[in-house]
């Protein structure tokens, strides 16, 4: 047997954190075997991976590499990117270098079905861009932390309706939204009874705001519940 002996592209390396840190949320109970997805931009533009695979023990040929651009996508093997490509794109196009995280957080899906009833009009003082948000998006909410640490990170995260993800896939969002206007303070966002998004400069730091959100989400639930 012939030995393969060509190079691997550089971003090979990074395979293997992004799997780590996948396993660590799955151990976490953020993901199920085959839930989530993860994305890192790198010099040829996205490894993200594929439809439909499991994150637990994520290899090579479950990554797909995809330009900013849609022409030239190239695969490491034949499927076809994670089905979240377009709201990847999204957050990447303003933080490039980042890594993105999806996943589904139980407590802060739980906390997501829960409309924050003592702010009648919650969004009064916003910066002008979140009022646009919420001018089109009227059922947008926001989780405001109560424990220091959470708060001290992120003082509000915003829960947004399934229809601002599906917006962006079919490239109905306004332009002005973009994801640094939007989340100017915040590494995760939420959609309403879907998931999480989060999103830093490393696997590890978009990992870390997924979990103080569900942290935070969780100490909500039980305070709610006294």
């Amino acid at each position: 047997m012939t030995k393969d002996t060509r190079k691997k592209p550089e971003y090979y390396k990074n395979i293997a954190e992004l799997g780590r840190i996948c396993k660590i949320a799955f151990d976490k109970g953020l993901l199920d075997t085959h839930s989530g997805n993860i994305s890192m931009d790198i010099k040829k533009g996205i490894l993200i991976t594929k439809t439909g695979r499991s994150l637990i023990d994520l290899k090579p040929r479950d990554f797909a590499v995809v330009p900013f651009k849609p022409e030239n996508q190239e695969s490491l093997s034949s499927s076809e990117p994670s089905s979240e490509l377009e709201v990847h794109k999204f957050i990447l196009k303003s933080f490039p270098g980042s890594t993105v995280f999806h996943s589904h957080p139980l407590n802060a899906i739980a906390l997501s079905l829960t409309p924050n009833k003592k702010e009648s009009d919650k969004f009064k003082s916003a910066p002008l861009v979140i009022k646009k948000l919420c001018a089109e998006y009227p059922d947008l909410d926001r989780i405001t932390p109560i424990d220091f640490e959470s708060a001290y990170f992120f003082p509000e995260i915003y829960v947004l309706p399934l229809k601002f993800i599906e917006d962006i896939k079919t490239g109905n969002l306004k332009p002005e939204f973009k994801a640094k206007d939007i989340f100017k303070e915040n590494g995760v966002f939420m959609i309403k009874s879907h998931g999480s998004f989060s999103w830093g400069p490393t696997p590890l730091e978009a990992l870390r705001w997924t979990m103080a959100l569900e942290a935070s989400s969780e100490i909500i639930l039980k305070r709610l519940s006294i």
